[in-house]
Parts: C-alpha cells; structure tokens; sequence
C-alpha cells in the first residue's frame, strides 16, 4: 500500500541479485504461491512499507471467480516474464555497458514509453542497478561513468537521465 519492496538473493560468493523493487500499489510473490513452493528470494522492506497479505485461499477465490482481475493479472505476471527475458539477454552479453543499456532501453521504451533523449530519469541507485543485473557495484560505476564520456547517458546531480 505504501513504501517499497526490494526481492533479492545472494549467490555463492555473497552478492546481492535484486528479482525486482516494488513500490506502492504493486504486488509480488504470487508465482510461488500459485505453484505451491518455497519463496526463492528475500522480501526487504525499503522504507516504512504497509504491506497487504492476501490469503492464498482468497487469492485463488478471487482469481477463479472474476475474469477482469484474473487478465490483468495474467497482463501483469507477462510483463514480468518479459522484462526477465530482456534482461537476462543484456546480462549473458559479458559487457557491463550492453547490460545496463539493456535495462535502460526497457525502462525507457517499455516503461516509460519515450522516445525523447536524456528524459528518462532513473530512480535506482548505481548499487540496485548492479543488483539487478548481477554485477558489482565497482564496475556498474565505471561502466555509467564511460557511458557518460560516450553521450550515451547524462548525470545531472547524481542521477542518471536516459
């Protein structure tokens, strides 16, 4: 209801890969519960958050009994699914920068539906950036900084426009 929702992980070698960040109005953790499973990732709260928890009985009740609710929430776990598979493209590139100009691309066109250079302005941090493509923090700081040298990007008092 309010605040925000990190999902992450931490491989083998202790580092953090983010499965997505939630603010308000959103929901996650459903799959899982769908399929009867163990959640795969931490649930982190990002800020003071309100969380509403739907039971699963209500939650499958919900879904069974009312179309409208259960297309958009089809709609929703699609658009999820394909931003997984966008970015797991830009992340088996081995280049930092094709990685993060992935995620850019999609927050920019699939997002934000824009086209307008530099007027995207990116709310994730260079540390969740790298969370969420599975790099070090290091490197996703030097990999925007050349970006930044490239024109690919701009970074107007600490934050990125795309």
């Amino acid at each position: 209801i309010t605040g925000g929702v990190k999902m992450n992980f931490y491989n083998e070698n202790g580092n953090e890969f983010i499965q997505g960040i939630f603010g308000k109005n959103k929901s996650f953790g459903e799959p899982p519960l769908l399929i009867d499973s163990k959640y795969p990732a931490n649930a982190i709260a990002l800020s003071s958050t309100t969380i509403y928890k739907l039971k699963k009985k209500s939650f499958k009740e919900l879904l069974l009994n009312n179309n409208e609710v259960h297309y958009a929430f089809t709609k929703m776990i699609s658009n999820r699914l394909y931003y997984k598979a966008t970015i797991a493209n830009g992340i088996t590139s081995n280049s930092a920068e094709e990685a993060i100009l992935t995620l850019l691309k999609y927050l920019k066109h699939e997002i934000h539906d824009s086209s307008i250079p530099f007027d995207l302005k990116v709310d994730f941090t260079r540390k969740n950036i790298a969370g969420l493509l599975g790099l070090s923090t290091e490197s996703t700081i030097r990999t925007i900084k050349k970006m930044e040298t490239k024109n690919i990007l701009k970074i107007i008092n600490q934050k990125i426009y795309y």
